[in-house]
């Protein structure tokens, strides 16, 4: 197998990051950052560490590799590097001063020194095993390196902290044994400069560098990110795009295969390959959450002869970790959807939790080892020593584990208790750690599908439901007009479902009702793009103001030229006077025909046209008092629209029809479209936009017809009419069964169900109420 194992890639020291460190095999790593708390116990196996350069982040672990398990040693730590980095090793680190200098330490019972210093030379390969391990030149410091690696012909190179470095490119192309590149990127890009200084890489440096290689199979893995840029830096690896081939931002726990080109998170032991395919398909195929759940906490279990465990997932609003499944072999326990009280994140003072052992797992995102419950002081365990106390359990060993998805969020955490060999309690090891922190990322990844599809609903219902909600805040006169009809048509359907009459053989499933609450969010999705004045029209003469003030000015400018008339003695008071009250008359005229109504006599229309031919004198010319445009607004017999403004209130009805039609709804939704959209059809065939007649209109259609017709009837903040009462709005209804536009059993229906007087005490104000 050959493969590298990222023990550590950030940049530098911070909370749950370890510095570089790469495992190149069982007893072969390359520096040493971040050792012994990826390793634990197994860097006793370690006996080869090649280092890049000497800065402290990358030789970090060395003096703890050696002393660690000094005496389980059985074989020297060899370190090799370039000389400049020896001689830095040597003088300031195992000098006896700041280390003891094992160089001059045998090994326990044995005549061999405990560590060897092995200076190497650029371009001149060390073999180790099957391994060929090659020194590079690195852009960095003095004895700065990187290293290029091969095994049966497959290599790769880690480039060591580097500024633009040409001999990297020059070893790619002309070595084709090389599949992969290991490629530091500290900085962010608005950090060029200071990468430039430090001698090291930012996304834009690495950009500019690519034009040198000549290959289009090479895969290209980052690490070394600073932590305090790492959201700048992957924003400018994306734009850049310098990920190339399925490569990645390495992090702790990646192994990269280069002989199957794949990557995976940890490292796992062949022996349980087979049992853990098994578990991968079972996790991968299944779509129900609650089985899903079941089975993740199940199938780990038997995986670490686990006897017990509990799984819980992030709240939504990630404030607390909610309590899921419990299993329990001994107790023959197993419960699924607990309404047990969940975990916070924080204490009550708003501090950061870090009572709880789960809590901490999710905050840091690491698997957390217990070997005795009741012996550890770090952790508060009261739930599971109540739970032990109730039950007469005990609760021992424990194995805590985050469930960390695609995108390295936690989506919740699983807690593995009491590991049994033999019928005793034993603890967990590091084998159970690999493995579980393996098929933790293909429970999260199946958690994740999962929850995919219930999100992508979710997600379907959420956007059209604030589509909707913008849609009616154009206008403060429509508020909550769609979220109106669709509690309408549904209190309908699910009556119509309930009903033992005519309809007792109409049927609805919660599908059903999905698929009607749906078009009915989207019901006027067309009015999106409707001018605000048009919707928001109160007067015959709205536009960005009421146009009513204007005319009121121009019979002030007529009354002040009459009064100047009478001042200068060329007419008579009587006269005078019963001009200002004509001109009085007219403007109050205007002013009541400008707020419209139900309907505009002939005789108003003659009159609004005598008044027309009034005269107003403006820089000595003379101009009628209301303009072409004017008189034609405020001879609207009905309303406050004009012909034009009508149709292009109509034609949202033809733009909803255009957008629904362009979404592909899953076959469940196949209804929507004609829901939604036929809700301004009538019966008779005088509707909109499609023109449909009676048997071409569902009865789900009907329903929406009526729900957005009686909710516009009923709703009290319309600008151009009052809200109406229910005997009003029933007796508009029935002249619209009698014109054939709208269904006479669903009107029948809705005014002698419950569901009326439901809807009314909810929506509509007391006033309104007067049907019993």
């Amino acid at each position: 197998m050959n493969f590298i194992k990222i023990l550590g890639a950030s940049g530098s020291k911070a909370k749950g990051m370890g510095t570089t460190s790469f495992q190149i095999f069982k007893d072969i790593i390359v520096d040493a950052g971040n050792v012994i708390n990826s390793l634990g116990d197994e860097a006793l196996e370690i006996n080869h560490i090649f280092l890049t350069h000497s800065h402290s982040d990358h030789i970090s672990d060395l003096p703890f590799i050696i002393e660690s398990y000094f005496e389980k040693r059985k074989t020297p730590l060899t370190i090799y590097a370039l000389k400049e980095t020896i001689d830095i090793l040597r003088n300031h680190s195992f000098n006896d001063l700041v280390w003891p200098d094992f160089t001059k330490i045998k090994l326990i019972n044995s005549d061999q020194d405990s560590l060897i210093f092995k200076e190497i030379e650029i371009n001149k390969p060390i073999e180790i095993d099957d391994y060929k391990i090659k020194a590079i030149p690195a852009v960095h410091i003095k004895g700065a390196c990187g290293f290029v690696i091969t095994k049966n012909h497959q290599g790769f190179i880690i480039s060591g902290d580097t500024y633009k470095n040409p001999t990297l490119w020059e070893e790619i192309n002309k070595n084709k044994e090389i599949k992969a590149l290991l490629l530091e990127c500290s900085f962010p890009d608005k950090l060029t400069s200071l990468a430039k200084t430090t001698n090291h890489l930012s996304a834009e440096l690495i950009k500019e560098d690519l034009v040198n290689l000549k290959r289009d199979d090479i895969t290209i893995f980052l690490y070394h990110l600073k932590p305090l840029y790492t959201k700048d830096i992957k924003k400018d690896i994306k734009k850049n795009e310098i990920l190339k081939n399925g490569g990645k931002i390495l992090l702790e726990g990646d192994v990269i295969h280069i002989d199957k080109g794949t990557i995976e998170h940890n490292l796992i032991s062949e022996d349980k390959f087979q049992e853990i395919m098994k578990i991968n398909l079972a996790l991968s195929s299944e779509t129900n959450r609650d089985i899903l759940l079941d089975k993740i906490l199940a199938l780990l279990r038997k995986l670490t002869g686990s006897d017990a465990g509990t799984l819980y997932l992030k709240s939504k609003d990630g404030a607390k970790l909610d309590f899921k499944v419990i299993q329990n072999d001994s107790l023959k326990m197993n419960k699924n959807n607990l309404n047990w009280e969940p975990l916070s994140f924080s204490l009550e003072d708003g501090t950061i939790n870090n009572e709880m052992v789960a809590i901490v797992c999710a905050n840091e995102k690491r698997i957390i080892n217990i070997k005795d419950v009741y012996k550890t002081t770090k952790y508060i365990f009261k739930g599971t020593k109540d739970f032990d106390k109730k039950t007469g359990y005990r609760s021992k060993s424990m194995l805590v584990i985050p469930l960390i998805n695609h995108e390295d969020e936690v989506m919740g955490v699983l807690q593995l208790i009491n590991k049994m060999d033999n019928h005793k309690i034993v603890d967990f090891n590091k084998s159970d750690e690999k493995i579980i922190k393996s098929l933790a990322s293909q429970a999260a990844m199946s958690l994740t599908n999962t929850q995919l599809i219930l999100s992508l609903e979710e997600f379907l219902n959420a956007f059209v439901s604030t589509i909707a909600k913008a849609i009616d805040a154009k206008s403060p006169y429509t508020t909550d007009h769609i979220g109106k009809v669709e509690k309408i048509a549904l209190l309908l359907a699910k009556a119509i479902n309930d009903d033992k009459t005519i309809y007792k053989k109409i049927k609805y499933n919660d599908n059903d009702y999905k698929q009607i609450a749906l078009a009915a969010w989207m019901h006027d999705i067309g009015k999106i793009s409707m001018p605000d004045h048009i919707i928001d029209k109160a007067t015959k003469l709205e536009k960005i103001f009421d146009r009513i003030e204007l005319i009121e000015f121009r019979f002030e400018i007529i009354k002040k030229d009459v009064e100047i008339k009478y001042l200068k003695n060329e007419m008579s008071k009587e006269d005078y006077e019963k001009e200002i009250l004509n001109l009085n008359s007219h403007i109050e005229f205007l002013k009541a025909t400008n707020k419209g109504g139900e309907f505009m006599h002939d005789e108003d229309i003659l009159k609004l046209k005598e008044i027309a031919k009034l005269k107003y004198i403006k820089d000595g010319k003379e101009i009628p008092v209301l303009n072409e445009e004017e008189l034609y607004n405020l001879s609207i017999k009905k309303g406050t629209l004009t012909r034009e403004e009508i149709d292009i209130i109509r034609n949202h009805a033809h733009l909803s029809l255009e957008m629904i039609s362009t979404l592909p709804f899953p076959k469940k939704y196949k209804d929507v479209l004609n829901i939604a959209c036929n809700h301004h059809e009538k019966l008779n065939g005088k509707g909109y936009p499609r023109g449909l007649h009676a048997n071409q209109i569902t009865l789900e259609d009907r329903i929406m017809i009526f729900a957005d017709v009686f909710e516009a009837l009923t709703a009290s903040q319309r600008p151009y009419k009052d809200a109406m009462k229910l005997s009003q709005a029933y007796n508009i209804l029935n002249n619209l069964v009698q014109k054939g536009e709208i269904d006479k059993d669903l009107t029948e229906f809705f005014f002698n169900n419950e569901i009326l007087h439901k809807y009314a005490n909810e929506a509509l104000s007391p006033e309104q109420i007067d049907m019993k």
